[in-house]
């Protein structure tokens, strides 16, 4: 083989590359893109005004709580269980964040404190919870009715050792009872 192939073979590379390099500068989809148009500016439309939800307290309590006292039993030991289970459940819907299971707990709450005084009408620590789980709900008759049955514990000297401590924590917690504080400390005698 003689120069002239040499030669040849590189005219013919020269060509190849200078056709793919012209096909391949050739624009991807055609023509020059279009141009985009600048969208109009609008007004936000107006955000209507959320009304505030008035929640009202209950001020009547339907619940009977002056029992013969002849038929009353004590199962202390029952009561405080039911009384722990029902301060569990009432913690626990502070951190609760469904609303639906919020309110689930708290109504479990209410049920396990109520069946605690049914074993032990006399316990004063499920009489200030059960009082506090009714203000949670909105039911503020009958949670001053709990704080005058808890004043009614302390003024009986086998009851006033557990029910004058539990007094005196409400006037500790002043976040407690917050919507009828002063009703709530005159519920108690204080």
């Amino acid at each position: 083989m003689g120069r002239g192939s040499f030669g040849a073979r590189l005219g013919v590379c020269f060509a190849l590359v200078a056709g793919v390099g012209i096909v391949g500068c050739q624009p991807l989809y055609g023509g020059k893109p279009e141009k985009l148009v600048t969208p109009t500016k609008r007004k936000a439309p107006k955000e209507e005004a959320v009304a505030e939800v008035q929640i009202k307290d209950i001020e009547e309590c339907t619940a009977d709580f002056r029992g013969d006292p002849k038929r009353a039993t004590q199962d202390t030991r029952v009561s405080n269980n039911l009384t722990a289970e029902g301060d569990t459940a009432l913690v626990n819907s502070d951190k609760a964040t469904d609303p639906a299971a919020q309110a689930g707990l708290i109504k479990d709450s209410i049920d396990k404190f109520r069946n605690a005084l049914i074993k032990d009408p006399y316990n004063a620590e499920a009489t200030l919870k059960l009082a506090l789980a009714y203000d949670r709900v909105y039911r503020k008759g009958c949670a001053i009715a709990m704080l005058k049955r808890l004043a009614a514990l302390s003024g009986n000297p086998k009851f006033a050792t557990k029910a004058t401590p539990a007094i005196d924590s409400i006037g500790d917690n002043g976040q407690w009872f917050k919507r009828y504080r002063k009703d709530a400390i005159a519920a108690v005698g204080r």
